[in-house]
């Protein structure tokens, strides 16, 4: 099948969208006052999103609410500039659900002076998926690049990656003004990926070609998260220190499919290719993060402040796919990340008896040196497509107060800009092509509403 068909049919048709997919410390908040702080409330936070931020903060809050943060909606964009060296602009926008929090405490009779709380988080719930399947036009390209009479050419992208914790919280009191407490996080991961590009052309005098390309992994992990903290509670400060332990994984397994049909007139260009690995050797690393906060109370107002660092993790292969016939490179599926430190501050303002003001700004930046994703799968001979763009998120909402129930009511931004490697270099000469830069803007909106309401003697949080 000619190359430079496939080059035009990807050129027009492909938007990367599983770029945006990659790693990030600080892109998911929960509790509904801390998405509104952007999480900076590590040594601050006053719901139970302390089971994520400080579990050592279950001890200093006198009767945390029941929080449930039910289905929420955001509303996400990508902008793609100069894609493979062409002026040409692709959009994408979506309107898709985020991850989720249930959370609540309990005790136990014998252990009064222990704090305990239980948590169901969805850590991240993601799924980029990109279908056509059509016609070319080849009315529109040049005759020189091809003698086919007619061309249909299917494409599918499809990248999913799904997180699951399930935890449990202690916390005790050293002082009546000095906590300490430990969350340990049950994760179940599942991250898979498809690629299948397939083509048929025919030729009036010839016959027949047809092109199927297609590759697909998975990978399970099943392991433990540990987040030790520590609270302190002084006369004009809350100070709070938390360890994230790097993660410590149980068990894994991976899959791993390959196939290439080539068929036509022509005997020499024929190619017929399958493997299908299962039960392969995989990694998931994730490493130490350590974040501080305090929270500055002022009058009847309060500012939050987090610095958090994350180390670096060496090169390693998160896949390890055996050999198969495909070249001297193989296939590689490999990740390493940078250490980075971040930062971010928050204020509650008080309006009056029945209204706050909450506001927000934090930064995400990327630890990626290179990830693994599908395009290291797709073109193994290319440089990675990895998008190295620092994320910065803000947050502005109310906090209001009627007669039987306090709503929460506010919106995130973050947005992110930069340059990203091409995963397909066009041959030279054969397409029209640039030397500036490929972009990629995302942006990224979300709606919170929260209400507290007393129920039977308790108070319930929903969002």
């Amino acid at each position: 099948m000619n190359i430079r068909v496939q080059i035009i049919f990807l050129a027009v048709l492909m938007t990367p969208l599983l770029l945006k997919a990659q790693g990030y410390y600080n892109g998911e908040n929960f509790g509904n006052r801390s998405i509104l702080l952007s999480g900076n409330v590590t040594g601050s936070v006053d719901d139970l999103g302390l089971t994520y931020y400080n579990p050592a903060r279950l001890a200093l809050i006198e009767d945390p609410v029941f929080t449930i943060n039910a289905k929420a909606y955001q509303v996400s964009s990508l902008k793609f500039q100069n894609v493979f060296g062409r002026d040409s602009k692709l959009n994408d926008t979506r309107f898709e659900g985020v991850p989720s929090l249930i959370s609540g405490t309990f005790g136990v009779d014998k252990w009064e002076k222990h704090h305990f709380a239980y948590a169901f988080l969805s850590k991240e719930r993601s799924r980029l998926n990109f279908n056509i399947n059509r016609e070319v036009d080849l009315e529109n390209v040049d005759e020189d690049f091809m003698d086919e009479d007619r061309l249909v050419g299917n494409f599918q992208l499809d990248n999913t990656k799904n997180d699951e914790w399930f935890g449990v919280s202690w916390a005790m009191k050293l002082k009546e003004n000095l906590s300490i407490g430990v969350s340990t996080f049950v994760s179940i991961y599942d991250y898979g990926g498809l690629y299948d590009l397939r083509f048929a052309s025919s030729f009036e005098d010839s016959g027949v070609d047809a092109f199927n390309n297609e590759i697909k992994f998975g990978q399970n992990s099943y392991g433990i998260f540990w987040k030790l903290g520590i609270a302190w509670e002084l006369d004009k400060f809350d100070l709070g220190l938390n360890v994230d332990l790097p993660y410590l994984e149980v068990f894994g397994d991976g899959k791993f499919r390959y196939q290439r049909f080539v068929s036509g007139d022509d005997p020499e260009g024929e190619d017929f290719q399958f493997y299908d690995f299962k039960d392969l050797e995989t990694s998931r690393k994730v490493p130490l993060g350590v974040s501080f906060g305090f929270g500055w109370p002022f009058g009847k107002n309060k500012l939050h402040f987090k610095a958090d660092w994350h180390a670096g993790i060496s090169e390693y292969d998160r896949l390890v796919i055996p050999p198969v016939e495909v070249g001297e490179a193989g296939f590689a599926f490999s990740e390493e990340l940078r250490s980075v430190i971040n930062f971010g501050i928050g204020g509650e303002f008080y309006l009056n008896e029945k209204l706050n003001i909450y506001g927000s700004f934090s930064t995400d930046f990327s630890p990626v040196k290179s990830a693994a994703n599908l395009f290291d799968l797709i073109e193994k001979d290319e440089g990675d497509a990895n998008f190295d763009a620092d994320y910065m998120h803000y947050g502005f909402g109310l906090d209001i107060k009627l007669k039987k129930l306090k709503l929460v009511v506010g919106t995130t931004y973050s947005t992110a800009s930069g340059e990203f490697s091409d995963p397909i270099e066009p041959p030279l000469g054969e397409i029209p092509i640039n030397d500036d830069p490929s972009r990629i803007t995302l942006n990224r909106w979300r709606i919170i509403i929260g209400l507290e309401i007393p129920l039977f003697g308790y108070d319930v949080e929903f969002k």
